[in-house]
C-alpha cells in the first residue's frame, strides 16, 4: 500500500450491512484506511445479491461472486463474529479498543443491547469516533423506525418531485444509500480534523432522512418563503425553456438539453437552423416559450432524431448552450471520457473465484498528490480471522479453536443457499431489465 494514500494507519471496524455504510467505509478503503469488515457466517448480506453474477451464474462459491457486494466492500479486510454467540462481543470489543473508527447501521435498540453506544465504546477508546447510521436517527418519536431507501425517499421530499402517471415515484435505485454514503465520508473526514485538534473523539449521529431533505434545497426554500407547493415536472423545468430530453438517431438514444436565457435560445435556434423562431414574438421570452413547450419541443426533436447524440452534444456545446448525453452502462463504459479520467478501476479477483478483472466504479474526484484506488476485492469470508484474532489481539490457537468450535467464526456460509438467478430472457420479458448483450466480454474489451 503506497504511503502517498492519505488514510494509512487508519483502523476502521466495519460491522455496517446492506448499501450506505459498507459503501462509505469502502472509500475509506480506496484513500488507505485498513477497514475491518465484521459479518456473520448466517447473514451473507449482499453477498447473496442476484444482480451482476458473473454471466448470471452464482458458481459454487456463491457467497464470494456477487458484484454488489465487491462494489461495496472493496478493499476491506473480513472477520466472522455471530454476536449472538457465547462471548462473540469480547473480541470485537477488543478490536474497538485498537481502532480509530467504528461504522454501525444498527437501530438504537440494538446498538444498545450489544453495548455498541457511543458512551460504552467511549470506555473501550477515549477517543474513538463513532458513526452510527440510521433511517431517523437516535432521537425522536420515529428513532426507532427502521427504514430502506426506497421509503426514506418520499420521507424525506423527493415525491414531491417526481412521480409516474400521477403518483409520487422514487428517483432511482437506492437514491439515498449512496448520498448517505458520501455524507458520512465527509462527516468522518471532519471528525478525524477535530481528534486531530483536540484529542477527542465523537459520535456521528447519521439520519439517512435529514441527508435526503438537505438535497430537496429549492422546494423547501420556495415553501419558506412564497408558500408555493412544488409539483413533478418530469423533465421540465420550473422557469427554463426549452428543458427537456429528446430523441436521437438508433434506438432508444437522446440526449437532454437546457436552455437557461434568451442568448442561449438565440444560440439553440441558430444551431438547428431555425432562424425564424429567434425572431419570432411567439418565443420571445422564457413564458411565452414555457406556454408553447410543446410545440417547441416538436421543433428541437425535429433536428435531434436524425442524429447521433454524441454529435448532438459536442454541436451544441461548441456554442454554448448545456446539453448532455443520456448514457446507459454500456455507453459509460466505451466512452472516452470516462476512460481519460480512469473512472472504472480493474479489479483482479482471486482465481477460485472463477470472475476474472473486473471494472468498477471508483469515486467522484480525483486529486493531485494522492493515489486513491481501489485496493483489491471484497474479502473473502472471514479471510482475516487469523490475522485480526492472532495478531492484533493475541489470542491463542486454542482461543481461535474454540470460537470456530462454537460457531462464532467460520469462513462458509451457515444457513443460506445458493441463489436462484433468473435467465436473462426471463427477466427480460419481465421487465426487469431491458436488454443484454451476449457479446458484452468484447465489448468491454
Amino acid at each position: 500500500m503506497s504511503d502517498a494514500l492519505p488514510l494509512k494507519g487508519l483502523r476502521v471496524v466495519d460491522v455496517s450491512r446492506v448499501y450506505a455504510m459498507p459503501y462509505a467505509a469502502a472509500h475509506l478503503a480506496d484513500m488507505g484506511a485498513e477497514v475491518i469488515r465484521v459479518e456473520a457466517c448466517h447473514i451473507p448480506d449482499t453477498r447473496l445479491q442476484l444482480f451482476a453474477l458473473p454471466d448470471n451464474q452464482p458458481g459454487e462459491l456463491w457467497w464470494e461472486r456477487s458484484g454488489t457486494f465487491h462494489t461495496l466492500n472493496r478493499g476491506k479486510r473480513s472477520l466472522t463474529l455471530d454476536l449472538t454467540k457465547g462471548d462473540a462481543l469480547e473480541p470485537l470489543k477488543q478490536l474497538i479498543a485498537k481502532s480509530d473508527v467504528v461504522i454501525e447501521n444498527y437501530t438504537p435498540r440494538v446498538s444498545r443491547r450489544f453495548g455498541l453506544d457511543y458512551p460504552s465504546l467511549k470506555k473501550l477508546k477515549e477517543d474513538i469516533i463513532l458513526l452510527s447510521n440510521t433511517g431517523y436517527g437516535h432521537s425522536g418519536p420515529w428513532s426507532e423506525y427502521g427504514a430502506v431507501a426506497a421509503t426514506l425517499e418520499s420521507v424525506h421530499g423527493t415525491g414531491a418531485f417526481m412521480a409516474y402517471d400521477g403518483v409520487p415515484a422514487k428517483i432511482g435505485n437506492s437514491y439515498t444509500d449512496f448520498i448517505a454514503a458520501w455524507t458520512a465520508v465527509f462527516a468522518l473526514m471532519a471528525a478525524l480534523i477535530h481528534r486531530r485538534r483536540t484529542g477527542r473523539g465523537l459520535w456521528i449521529d447519521l439520519a439517512m432522512y435529514q441527508v435526503g431533505a438537505s438535497f430537496v434545497g429549492e422546494g423547501i426554500l420556495d415553501h419558506a418563503f412564497n408558500g408555493r407547493r412544488q409539483r413533478p415536472l418530469g423533465n421540465r423545468h420550473l422557469s427554463w425553456s426549452p428543458h427537456g430530453c429528446y430523441p436521437c438517431r438508433g434506438d432508444d438514444e437522446w440526449v437532454t438539453i437546457a436552455v437557461r436565457d434568451d442568448q442561449e435560445w438565440q444560440t439553440l435556434c441558430g444551431a438547428i437552423g431555425k432562424l425564424e423562431l429567434a425572431k419570432s414574438p411567439k418565443y420571445a421570452d422564457p413564458a411565452s416559450r414555457y406556454e408553447r413547450q410543446d410545440e417547441v419541443d416538436r421543433w428541437i426533436s425535429e433536428w435531434t432524431r436524425t442524429r447521433d447524440k454524441h454529435e448532438i452534444m459536442n454541436t451544441l456545446q461548441s456554442v454554448g448552450v448545456p446539453c448532455g448525453v443520456v448514457m446507459k452502462a454500456r455507453d459509460m463504459f466505451k466512452d472516452t471520457h470516462y476512460k481519460a479520467r480512469g473512472f472504472f478501476e480493474g479489479v483482479h479477483h482471486s482465481p477460485d473465484s472463477g470472475i476474472g478483472e473486473k471494472p468498477y466504479i471508483s469515486r467522484g474526484w480525483r486529486s493531485s498528490g494522492m493515489e486513491s484506488r481501489i485496493q483489491g476485492p471484497g474479502p473473502s469470508l472471514g479471510e482475516a480471522n487469523e490475522y485480526v484474532l492472532r495478531d492484533i489481539l493475541g489470542l491463542s490457537a486454542g482461543d481461535v479453536a474454540r470460537l470456530e468450535r462454537e460457531g462464532v467464526i467460520g469462513r462458509s456460509p451457515v444457513g443460506a443457499s445458493s441463489p436462484r438467478p433468473l435467465p436473462l430472457e426471463q427477466q427480460k420479458l419481465l421487465g426487469w431489465i431491458q436488454d443484454y448483450d451476449v457479446d458484452y466480454k468484447e465489448r468491454l474489451g
